[in-house]
């Protein structure tokens, strides 16, 4: 298994009660974020971003990234959290966008023969009209 590319630095933030508290009321309905320091991350990901224009490649490709919300297997979620708990990485969310981005492409660095793949081993769910 690959270990995730990023070093586990650590820095230390001096907040007051009511800022905890409001960054706890946040992760109750954001579920998106696994930690105080998953959000974190992504929170100084953004401003910097944002700030400098993204101006660094790793910049570039946080602004790029989409929030997809998913219900997983609980099979899939144990798999997940046993990398997290390995130190590959992070967290589960962390795990799922590394296997959807590096594990999706195939060999030709190609994802439409990817998609084309899985479409032709599905049935339709719905009809589409391309005419319109």
């Amino acid at each position: 298994m690959e270990k995730s590319t990023m070093v586990d630095n650590r820095i230390s933030l001096r907040l007051d009660d009511n800022e905890i508290e409001a960054i706890d009321r946040f992760l109750e309905s954001h579920t998106e974020f696994a930690s105080r320091s998953h959000l974190a991350r992504e929170a100084m990901r953004r401003f910097i971003s944002e700030t400098e224009g993204n101006s660094g490649s790793q910049m570039n490709e946080t602004s790029e990234k989409r929030v997809i919300k998913m219900v997983v297997a609980p099979a899939v979620m144990h798999v997940l959290e046993q990398m997290v708990r390995g130190g590959y990485f992070v967290d589960p969310s962390e795990a799922a966008y590394f296997i959807l981005k590096n594990h999706t492409i195939n060999k030709d660095n190609r994802l439409d023969k990817t998609i084309d793949s899985i479409c032709d081993s599905r049935e339709r769910l719905v009809q589409v009209d391309r005419e319109h």
